[in-house]
């Protein structure tokens, strides 16, 4: 064996920096281990494209919007569609909470938020509500694009409207106020007063200015995603957000500058949170799945 000098060895220790550094710069950090584990719970079929899941804490209930439609259809007003409801025990009730029929029809119902003892949904151009025992479904709001996802801070109900690339909160009468908004928003969620919101287009997390006076402020971690769906916060300030088209789901720090990998899972579309069972819910659309995981932080 060779020996090296001490020049060789410098030489070489810097090659092998610069050689880390290549491989750090080409994966990003989105590849790096997230300080949070997720351990699967249970997958459940026999849905029909869930799209996505609201965990209710008051009941323990999860509710989950099924678009029901043909392949390449999401968007289609087929009067297609249903809530399901799902227990603590993660087992769905056979009857949904609520489904399109002839005297009430649903389109692709998506988003949802519960506020004021209604449970709201997205419904392609209209935003809709219904009780939580199903009964009285209305139309709140209509003239969407394309609405998306939903989301409340206790005093209005919150809209993305993809399409548009526009936000609107929606008052209990039905009147919309818009506010500033990235192109392509998706998902929405708030954090005590603070407003965050996911780019299916920019590929980018964002904070919000509920009251439409600042511009969205961006995460800047485009790198780590191809298409962002959901978003949900920790209590600790850490993000979780969904990337569809790159099957998986991430962690960001709460400092907002580290993206991590917490899930390979396929399509996973607009997530739900239960903190006091610290249950992530995943609806994975084009498998007709939901899958359930428990999060802990890794020590």
């Amino acid at each position: 064996m060779k020996k090296t000098t001490g020049n060789e060895t410098v030489t070489m220790k810097k090659l092998l920096l610069a050689g880390l550094a290549a491989v750090s710069l080409t994966t990003g950090c989105g590849d790096a281990e997230s300080p949070w584990s997720a351990e699967e719970v249970v997958t459940i079929s026999g849905l029909s494209q869930p799209e996505s899941a609201l965990y209710e804490p008051e009941s323990g209930l999860v509710y989950v919007s099924n678009i029901d439609c043909k392949p390449g259809e999401n968007w289609v007003d087929d009067g297609k569609g249903y809530i399901s409801v799902m227990g603590e025990d993660n087992i769905v009730k056979t009857t949904p909470l609520v489904e399109s029929t002839s005297s009430g029809v649903i389109n692709a119902p998506k988003g949802m938020c519960v506020h004021d003892g209604f449970l709201y949904f997205t419904d392609n151009s209209r935003v809709m509500r219904c009780t939580l025992s199903g009964d009285g479904l209305e139309v709140v709001a209509d003239g969407f694009a394309g609405a998306n996802d939903l989301a409340t801070d206790g005093r209005e109900v919150w809209v993305s409207d993809g399409a548009a690339g526009k936000i609107f909160a929606i008052a209990p009468d039905g009147e919309k106020r818009e506010i500033q908004s990235p192109p392509g928003i998706n998902g929405l969620t708030f954090f005590g007063e603070q407003m965050f919101g996911v780019s299916w287009a920019t590929h980018d997390i964002y904070e919000l200015d509920p009251a439409g006076e600042k511009a969205p402020v961006a995460f800047g971690l485009a790198r780590h995603f191809k298409a962002l769906d959901g978003i949900e916060v920790l209590d600790d300030g850490t993000f979780i957000v969904s990337d569809m088209v790159g099957n998986k789901v991430f962690t960001v720090s709460p400092d907002r500058s580290t993206a991590s990998k917490l899930l390979d899972i396929p399509g996973p579309a607009d997530i739900g949170l239960n903190r006091k069972d610290s249950l992530l819910y995943v609806p994975q659309t084009d498998k007709s799945e939901l899958a359930v995981f428990r999060l802990k932080a890794r020590i």
